[in-house]
């Protein structure tokens, strides 16, 4: 039951008030289903006595005010009545439903993007030290959990207010059937919940582990789909999903089944306890004829109780079953529930004002070690300065920590000591503020599924794009001719990751892309490392032509990448030596 509430504690106060005033009327709602069902049992009675009025004169004047002398009249007014009541009632209901689904509809939409946005917002190490795809299944599973965890808690207790409402009603009716029936139904449905309990919660949990796995070998088989194809590996990805799915499909068999259980059961006591009843009931010699009164109330009153107890174990089991997921996602909710998610981007972002970038940089005694690892620090100790305007080559073997160093630089990971000065400010106090200079390309340009002026200006809406500057850093990516060449231009689409372009091409508009923020640092991680060696010198050659205007440090392995650079900074054993040569 501590689980079952927690759902609530994700709400914000004005969610839960809109959450109160639901419940308010799910209550209402519950009173006017057993109204409808206990006002079957004076309509019953009415026809049942041609003599009723005379023998209930109160009555008799009261509805003669408005016309109704005689039983016939009385039946058609009490029809009549009944059906303007199932009218409203279910008028309120309806209203009630709707409220119930867009509040859960509202909420989803809310912390779908909240989630996103959270995701978005948090540091990079937290990115590298989890896997993408537990960030999709939260996202794209968990607010839909989320929602439909809300619907069901609130159908529950919607149903709950139903039951005890309706029992009240039998109590008024024949409190000997009443305390019968507790007697009766209610182990039998704790046992069922009981005994259920931890095994849907077991399928819950395989099924949340492998849809995580299933995700990733969705990622991992096509976002290498070529390299697998030329190794010709299709089989082992296809088994590895496999593996996944029919864990994930067994789960799911498995519960569907068991949900099936409740429904045979609950049927079962419930019309053999209307029968156990007028068994009971002819051994205690009573009249035959005044059951059938009590007894159509009652039938009636299973119909809408047979449903009611279904749905209860039904979505008791399903938020059994999703809870797995809930709590896995809870801190992160509660976090996007007080918008932490606010606060922490802010920790990024301290000011919006840009760093005055007119001297240099000056790296001063860097220290840095991945947390995750007990390794001894990649950085040891790191300084050294680069002059605006200077090409500054970053070199060393593999693993010195080159690539850290840069990622440092870009604020994408925190210092474990010492820290990176421009002009004198420690970058780490406005992040937002140095990155506002910065542009960077990386080894492997990223390339969204759109035209060429929505890869360079990433990030902007198509109305926010400024073609002027897409023309200009076309020709400073030299690019423009070939563009020229394409039948839509700059609206050609460039496929899937950039499928439908070269190599060069691709590392063009990335090197267009990082120029058109206009930067004062330009930021180049191996971006030519992939590339031929003529391609690879056109590119170098395209590149120099910015020394000068704007500061440069790029990373390579390639000496010959490096020749016209002003010096170049040496990494090598977590050590950085400075080298004019």
């Amino acid at each position: 039951m501590k689980n079952f509430f927690r759902i609530f504690t994700i709400l914000t106060r004005r969610q839960m008030a809109i959450c109160s005033f639901i419940i308010a009327l799910m209550a209402l709602c519950a009173m006017m289903e057993a109204f409808g069902i206990g006002l079957i049992y004076p309509l019953i009675k009415i026809i049942g006595n041609p003599n009723f009025l005379e023998d209930h004169p109160k009555i008799a004047s009261l509805v003669g005010m408005v016309g109704v002398t005689n039983h016939r009249r009385l039946i058609f007014f009490s029809s009549l009545s009944l059906l303007a009541f199932y009218l409203f009632k279910n008028f309120v209901i309806l209203y009630q439903g709707k409220l119930q689904i867009s509040f859960s509809t509202n909420n989803q939409k809310d912390y779908t993007r909240r989630l996103y946005a959270y995701y978005m917002s948090k540091p990079y190490l937290y990115h590298v030290n989890i896997n993408s795809s537990i960030i999709f299944r939260n996202i794209n599973g968990g607010q839909n959990i989320f929602s439909n965890l809300l619907v069901k808690t609130l159908s529950i207790m919607t149903d709950v207010i139903t039951l005890f409402i309706i029992w009240t009603f039998i109590v008024i009716m024949d409190w000997l059937t009443a305390i019968g029936i507790v007697v009766f139904f209610a182990p039998i449905i704790l046992c069922m919940l009981n005994y259920f309990r931890k095994k849907i919660g077991e399928f819950g949990t395989v099924q949340n582990v492998y849809n995580a796995e299933m995700s990733k070998w969705e990622y991992q088989g096509f976002g290498s789909l070529k390299e697998t194809k030329v190794m010709q590996r299709e089989k082992f990805f296809t088994d590895e999903f496999y593996k996944a799915y029919a864990k994930f499909a067994d789960s799911t068999r498995d519960y569907q089944f068991v949900q099936r259980i409740p429904r045979a059961v609950i049927e079962l006591i419930t019309i053999g306890g209307i029968l156990l009843i007028i068994a009971v009931k002819m051994l205690l010699r009573e009249n035959p004829e005044t059951l059938i009164a009590s007894l159509g109330v009652l039938a009636l009153a299973a119909m809408r109780v047979m449903p009611s107890l279904n749905r209860i174990v039904s979505l008791f089991n399903d938020i059994k079953f999703n809870m797995p997921l809930f709590n896995e996602m809870y801190d992160d909710l509660m976090i996007v529930k007080h918008n932490k998610d606010i606060a922490e981007r802010n920790a990024l972002k301290t000011a919006d004002k840009n760093i005055p970038f007119e001297k240099e940089i000056s790296v001063e005694h860097l220290t840095f070690a991945y947390p995750s690892k007990a390794e001894k620090d990649v950085l040891n100790d790191v300084s050294f300065k680069i002059p605006k305007g200077a090409f500054c080559g970053i070199v060393g073997p593999s693993g010195a920590g080159k690539t850290t160093f840069v990622d440092i630089l870009l604020g994408l990971l925190p210092p474990k000591d010492g820290t990176i000065y421009v002009d004198g400010q420690d970058i780490y106090k406005n992040v937002s503020g140095w990155l506002n200079n910065i542009a960077y390309v990386p080894q492997s340009i990223y390339l969204i599924d759109g035209s060429i002026r929505q890869n360079i200006a990433f990030g902007y809406t198509d109305e926010q794009i400024d073609d002027a500057k897409i023309e200009k850093v076309l020709k400073m990516a030299e690019l423009y001719d070939f563009v020229q060449t394409l039948p839509d231009g700059v609206k050609t689409n460039v496929g899937d990751r950039g499928s439908k372009l070269s190599g060069g091409q691709k590392q063009r508009i990335g090197i267009a892309r990082a120029l058109y923020n206009e930067p004062t640092v330009l930021v180049l991680d191996e971006a030519t490392s992939a590339l031929d060696n003529a391609t690879e010198k056109s590119i170098t050659d395209t590149i120099l032509k910015l020394k000068g205007t704007i500061t440069i440090i790029s990373i390579a392995h390639r000496l010959s990448t490096l020749e016209e650079c002003d010096f170049k900074v040496e990494f090598k054993d977590g050590k950085a030596r400075v080298n004019f040569s």
